[in-house]
């Protein structure tokens, strides 16, 4: 990269991955390969910037070229920054215009705090909309440079969510539905909140009175993520419980651990941008849900549960503690509030998970 093709411009940051929680500090050093005998310039900064894309759907009217009346529907892109810090890393000195830097080296260290309250990268991502992307970039301040493309470094940046303090993280979500053929299925979840890395423990208590065939139920975590009114959902896991293919026993009751993958997830976060004439709304969410498949006509059936992935995980003594809490005899009824019904179906998935990871290696 370079300035003019007579100069080298190079960041490094003292995370290799690029990945930061909110309210922490971003350290780095800028080295600067001068090969003018002279070289003067304004100043030289750091941008760091945060930007929220989104879509929306639009109307305008125009006249063709016969003059008649036309009435189009687009599709209008939004980019929009709400993090702009500008970080000094050369200035002139005092009773100066300008830095001169001579032919060699020259580097500058650099530190600054990312603001407490950020919504979360939105990782992973399929879709290009809606997005929260964070980006770092060196800027010569001179009106002849422009900056090349691989000045610009993205960074992954997360609030710290604790899963210790989310109201109920720590409980278990109940669920239970029923088909036309009295397939009952109901159950529990262990912790409804987890970590990247953790597990889902789902007990099950499955009751088929006329022993219809259950092909198989498939366990998919959705994650959700909205920026104003564009939104997007996309598959992080998807699975079949084991013992359930072409099942047709009368009852089954056990508990089920799915792993939940060990990369980078959004965590579950609502904000909302101040810095904007009218206030920008993001949010992440996750649900698990419970798609059984029966043979039959108009006899499949969904149950969903609202999941809270965090960023801190929790102790092994606690999970331990816990599930000493809420070991409860088979043959006892769970007496929990049932989670609501599903907003939406998910005939038409997006892609998995692993194909995403293979994309995009984090």
């Amino acid at each position: 990269m370079g300035a003019s093709g007579s100069s080298e411009v190079q960041v490094t940051f003292d995370r290799p991955n690029l990945f930061y929680f909110a309210g922490e500090q971003i350290v780095g050093n800028v080295s600067f390969q001068n090969t003018q005998d002279r070289l003067t310039l304004d100043a030289i900064f750091l941008e760091c910037v945060g930007e929220l894309g989104y879509t929306t759907k639009e109307i305008r009217h125009f006249q063709d070229n016969n003059g008649r009346a036309q009435t189009e529907h687009y599709t209008k892109q939004h980019h929009v920054p709400f993090l702009q810090t500008r970080i000094p890393i050369a200035q002139p000195q005092y009773g100066q215009r300008d830095i001169t830097l001579y032919r060699g080296q020259h580097s500058w260290p650099f530190q600054f705090a990312l603001p407490q309250y950020l919504p979360p990268s939105f990782v992973p991502s399929t879709s290009s909309y809606p997005y929260v992307k964070y980006s770092v970039r060196i800027v010569l301040d001179k009106p002849w440079y422009k900056p090349n493309a691989k000045q610009v470094y993205l960074l992954t940046i997360f609030p710290r969510v604790n899963i210790l303090h989310i109201p109920n993280g720590q409980h278990p979500a109940a669920f239970s539905n029923q088909n036309r053929k009295k397939i009952r299925l109901q159950g529990y979840v262990m912790r409804s909140g987890v970590v990247p890395g953790d597990k889902l423990s789902i007990h099950i208590d499955l009751h088929n009175p006329k022993r219809s065939e259950i092909k198989k139920i498939e366990v998919i975590l959705m994650q959700h993520r909205q920026v104003v009114r564009s939104s997007h959902s996309e598959i992080i896991l998807r699975t079949d419980l084991p013992n359930f293919q072409e099942f047709n026993g009368i009852e089954l009751q056990r508990t089920f651990d799915v792993p939940i993958p060990s990369v980078y997830l959004s965590p579950t976060y609502t904000y909302l941008s101040q810095n904007h004439p009218l206030p920008l709304g993001v949010s992440v969410r996750y649900e698990l849900i419970l798609d059984v498949k029966v043979r039959g006509l108009f006899t499949d059936f969904k149950l969903n549960v609202p999941i809270t992935v965090g960023t801190e995980p929790v102790s092994l003594e606690l999970q331990q503690q816990q599930q000493l809490n809420y070991q409860q005899p088979v043959a006892t009824p769970v007496q929990m509030p049932v989670a609501s019904a599903p907003l939406c179906d998910y005939d038409e998935p997006p892609p998995s998970y692993e194909t995403v990871v293979t994309d995009h290696k984090m």
